[in-house]
């Protein structure tokens, strides 16, 4: 049987250590556009190989525009950047995924500008 009482005491953390904030990092405008660029690029991809086909590019779209969806965004970023006009193209998109996603992040997007209003 082993002898616990030979063991050093465990480790413990120091309780007064500086906390991270926990805000999360604002994304700079030339990262925003760089998105939107790409989610425009597979869309038009997407769009030559055909509407209702789940091509790669169609789901790299949607998942950008999601992406887009859950960054935390500032309305001077948004008008900043002409992302909001490109967004709206691609709400007429004919693939049925890339346009509900686009119509997701300008219902989003139209909530941070109204509450910056209010």
């Amino acid at each position: 049987m082993a002898d616990f009482e030979d063991l050093p005491p465990p480790c413990v953390k120091d309780h007064h250590e500086k906390r991270r904030s926990r805000k999360k990092r604002m994304i700079r405008t030339k990262e925003l556009e760089e998105l939107i660029s790409a989610a425009t690029k597979a869309a038009h991809v997407a769009r030559d190989k055909g509407f209702y086909i789940a091509s790669p590019e169609a789901i790299q779209c949607v998942e950008i525009l999601r992406h887009l969806r859950s960054i935390p965004l500032n309305a001077r970023l948004i008008t900043k950047s002409n992302g909001f006009r490109t967004i709206l193209f691609l709400c007429k998109n004919g693939n049925p995924k890339i346009r509900s996603e686009s119509h997701s992040v300008i219902d989003h997007w139209k909530g941070i500008l109204q509450n910056k209003v209010q």
